[in-house]
């Protein structure tokens, strides 16, 4: 059997989805699967399936890498030397060239059709939709999103879940990135991941721990967000890393805990990160996060920013409390292995087949 994956998810450099793929074909058997990536740029690709980082840039690179790519991806879909397309990112581009072969896709989540409309990628959502022979949802409030969203058939859905990799005592060795108490908030701060709401909230517990900090990965932050800290006295507080995957767990490990807040997400891979590094997880109550964490965090209403800040001041204040849930969530993140979604993939390319 050989699946063949697009190259779409190669350009990015980090991301839930991306990841997701890259953690899939590191464990699916290698001799099963091939892809059309002409031009790696993505640091999981590089550091878990020891992929090449291409680092040239020029004015101009995106867009003559993905006119590249697309050629070839239509050459190798033309070739039919493959038994099971895996789609990464709804580009429909080489549906002609795909011609009877079976096809997977992945569904993360509604976002693009909901809280950050970009109706002509839906568009293309839905012609992968229709022309997919099985779709994976990455959790079950995923499945019921696409169902109501979608004239789709439920037979063809199977909910998968997203792994883990359980780090050793030597990946989470290693000093401190910060010497002080901090919340740790991770992943892009747009309008769904919640941010204001959370910073109106550290900002009461700011004025009772005046020593914490928030550290933020991904993107630094924008003078808008500047001037959200300084209006609310906080601005000093907030700190940005752009970490990689073993500053990551140091960041977890050291984190008083961890946030998030979003009002949506489809499956929420950063709880799994956050438990397996033995660190308290404080989620909001929205969409896949109670399917997802169950007894593993504590919870509050993302509109709710009294409650959001009690949350937090619980976890800051309760050395018992905080143990509790760590424990809770060592033994929650027992039932998610990179493995285990391997072979569920696996087992709907076998049936395609």
């Amino acid at each position: 059997m050989k699946v063949l994956f697009d190259e779409t998810f190669f350009y990015y450099r980090y991301g839930g989805a991306p990841k997701y793929i890259m953690m899939l074909l590191k464990y699916l058997p290698r001799e099963y699967w091939t892809t059309t990536d002409l031009f790696n740029f993505n640091t999981y690709a590089h550091e878990e399936l020891g992929m090449k980082l291409n680092k040239f840039r020029f004015r101009g690179e995106y867009k003559l890498v993905t006119e590249l790519n697309k050629l070839y991806t239509k050459y190798r879909l033309s070739r039919q030397d493959y038994d099971v397309f895996q789609q990464t990112n709804f580009r429909t581009y080489g549906f002609k060239q795909l011609g009877n072969k079976p096809m997977v896709m992945t569904y993360h989540d509604s976002n693009l059709s909901t809280i950050d409309p970009h109706p002509e990628i839906v568009a293309m959502q839905q012609k992968s939709i229709e022309r997919a022979n099985a779709i994976i949802a990455v959790s079950q409030n995923t499945k019921k999103d696409l169902l109501r969203l979608f004239n789709v058939d439920e037979k063809k859905v199977h909910v998968i879940y997203h792994g883990i990799e359980i780090p050793t005592s030597e990946e989470l060795a290693g000093k401190k990135l910060f010497v002080y108490p901090y919340i740790l908030f991770v992943g892009r701060r747009s309008k769904y991941k919640n941010f204001k709401n959370f910073v109106l909230a550290f900002a009461r517990i700011h004025k009772l721990y005046p020593e914490i900090k928030v550290v933020c990965t991904s993107s630094t932050f924008s003078q808008e967000e500047y001037g959200l800290f300084k209006n609310n006295e906080v601005d000093g507080c907030f700190v940005n890393i752009n970490a990689t995957e073993h500053e990551m767990k140091l960041l977890y490990r050291d984190a008083l805990l961890f946030i998030f807040p979003s009002y949506y997400e489809g499956f929420g891979m950063p709880i799994l990160e956050a438990w397996s590094c033995n660190c308290p997880v404080a989620v909001s109550d929205a969409s896949c996060f109670p399917e997802i964490a169950k007894d593993g965090a504590l919870y509050f209403k993302p509109d709710d920013v009294d409650g959001m800040s009690a949350v937090m001041e619980k976890l800051i204040s309760d050395d018992n409390l905080r143990l509790d849930l760590i424990a809770r969530g060592q033994n929650r993140v027992k039932d998610f292995s990179w493995k285990k979604t391997a072979q569920k993939h696996l087992e709907i390319y076998e049936n395609l087949i």
